[in-house]
């Protein structure tokens, strides 16, 4: 079996922490970087995730491979990963066993697959493809489900024959292995006795959110005594393996989770020796049709009907308060809800301003209507709003509202500006070197970061007068607009810019000499101050050379 490194006791990085890990380097002895966040060939996120691969190991751990997808895997993404692999050389890959994606969309979540020898031949598959490109062994996640296919072998017996032909590793999530014994009633020691010695390269740790009809896997809470036992079970399988602990929402203060990673330390201590009997092997699994079962499952997910799931899924046991039909639709419901709440995050984020201007109701059903419209092309969430404007523009809600598709672009703008790729800005030293008569005929082109808009509205004092708490007035009479988003460094910041000088940097996006952009710009402003706008230009990084 892999060998896999001994990282000790890491917690997952999160933005809201990149400065405590950049000023103050606190004790962790690794960190979990979700690979989706960090994709992008510049900007800030990736320069701090370099930054910290010099004091920390980093594990890469991505949530859109989705191996499990009979149609619609991207083999894109994972050449993506391949890069961001090469770029940060983690001690640790790891990518979880679901599905995620249908023919002409992509879903966004960790969805259940079924446990048969079709699918089985399929994950083994993709994940020697996935090793051969990544140039690496990486590592299954199990994963939490909320309904289950009527398979005989259980998710660890399947994982067990996974690594048994295809030499990968087993990510365990021990929280996952109590929400499923809760929700299924699945014996989670029977699952760590099934999984081979040697084979568990990395453990999560994770809270979980309790309804009366399911439990979530949230990542939202601390990790309560249970799972802890789990968690000790498996280190005397498996003995030291990397861990980690796992809080993606209601996330908490830095020395919150150093706190749980240091009981897990703890824990860790008190298991005195490996113990437990040899691996089982995984049965012999029923075919099924896979594409057409996940077609069902990712088209109801658009639909209140379920009608066409009914004998899809093993029927949970009863409890006191549902049947055990409803507590079938309303654990499906929970995939549901996942997926309209991704949609929600990632446009909420990609346009606050805009979702101020709505309110929060009406922007919820808007993602809605614009996630069952633009059907998610990717497993990155930081692309799925890239047609929102558009979107926007047609929406017959918003027709009294003319500025709103213009105002949508410019946050658009601002998010692609964060997330483009570091360019070499133009060196003042090197223009200054060039001779007079020659600068005329120079051509120049604005860095990846750079965007220029224009708008009939004033779009630019709308989108300032929702920085401020509480909003400040604003006009949306119509008002001619142009400006110029720029990222100096990190950040992306808007400048406003006059019509003479939007006319120049346009003139220099579409190809056009520096002598011919001066000339379009003196046709608007006679007293066109080039010298000054050059000089900001240079300021904001705004030009670099041709390619």
């Amino acid at each position: 079996m892999h060998d896999w490194p001994q990282l000790g006791f890491g917690i997952a990085l999160k933005t809201g922490h990149y400065r405590h890990f950049l000023q103050e380097k606190p004790r962790a002895d690794w960190l979990e970087a979700h690979s989706e966040n960090y994709l992008a060939s510049g900007g800030y996120d990736v320069h701090v995730l370099e930054r910290l691969r010099a004091d920390y190991p980093i594990s890469l751990h991505g949530i859109g491979l989705g191996l499990g997808s009979a149609r619609g895997y991207s083999l894109d993404h994972l050449h993506q990963l391949a890069q961001l692999e090469a770029r940060i050389q983690p001690a640790l890959m790891s990518d979880h066993l679901c599905w995620g994606a249908l023919a002409d969309r992509n879903l966004n979540d960790l969805l259940p697959i079924s446990y048969t020898k079709p699918m089985l031949d399929l994950i083994c598959e993709r994940v020697a493809q996935a090793q051969d490109i990544l140039k690496r062994r990486i590592l299954l996640e199990n994963v939490s489900a909320y309904v289950r296919y009527p398979d005989a072998c259980s998710e660890a017996m399947f994982l067990a024959e996974v690594v048994r032909r295809t030499g990968c590793g087993v990510l365990l999530d021990v929280n996952n292995l109590y929400v499923n014994q809760r929700n299924h009633g699945e014996d989670p020691h029977a699952a760590i006795a099934a999984l081979p010695l040697g084979s568990v390269g990395e453990i999560h740790l994770a809270g979980h959110f309790v309804r009366d009809d399911v439990v979530i896997d949230d990542h939202g809470s601390a990790v309560i005594d249970p799972v802890w036992d789990l968690y000790r079970a498996a280190l005397a399988r498996f003995g030291p393996v990397s861990s980690m602990i796992e809080w993606d929402t209601n996330v908490p203060e830095l020395e919150v989770l150093l706190a749980q990673a240091d009981l897990a330390r703890s824990h860790a201590a008190e298991v005195l020796r490996v113990s437990g009997a040899g691996a089982s092997s995984a049965p012999e699994l029923a075919p099924a049709d896979i594409a057409a079962q996940q077609q069902r499952f990712g088209l109801a997910l658009f639909q209140h009907d379920q009608g066409t799931l009914a004998d899809d899924f093993r029927m949970p046991p009863e409890n006191e308060n549902f049947s055990a039909e409803d507590l079938r639709r309303r654990r499906f419901a929970v995939y549901r809800g996942n997926l309209h709440g991704h949609w929600k995050l990632a446009l909420g984020l990609m346009y606050p301003v805009l979702k101020k201007l709505l309110g929060d109701t009406f922007f919820t059903g808007l993602t809605r209507e614009y996630g069952a419209a633009a059907l998610s092309q990717s497993p990155d969430l930081n692309q799925f709003g890239l047609r929102f404007p558009h979107f926007v523009q047609e929406c017959e809600l918003l027709r009294d509202y003319p500025y709103m598709p213009d105002l949508a672009r410019l946050e658009s703008a601002l998010h692609q500006g964060y997330y483009a790729a570091d360019g070499a800005p133009l060196d003042p030293a090197v223009l200054a070197q060039v001779q007079p008569e020659q600068l005329d005929h120079m051509h120049f082109q604005l860095q990846p970061a750079c965007c220029l808009l224009r708008s009939d509205w004033p779009v630019f004092k709308i989108w300032q007068a929702h920085q401020q708490e509480p909003v400040e007035d604003f006009s949306t009479d119509p008002e001619p607009c142009h400006v110029l988003i720029v990222r100096p460094q990190w950040f992306c910041r808007i400048l406003s810019l006059t019509p003479a000088s939007y006319a120049a940097l346009q003139a220099l996006q579409d190809g056009q000499s520096l002598g011919q952009a001066l000339d379009l710009a003196l046709e608007i402003d006679e007293d066109y101050p080039f010298v000054t706008e050059l000089q900001q230009w240079l300021q904001y990084g705004v030009l670099r050379m041709p390619a």
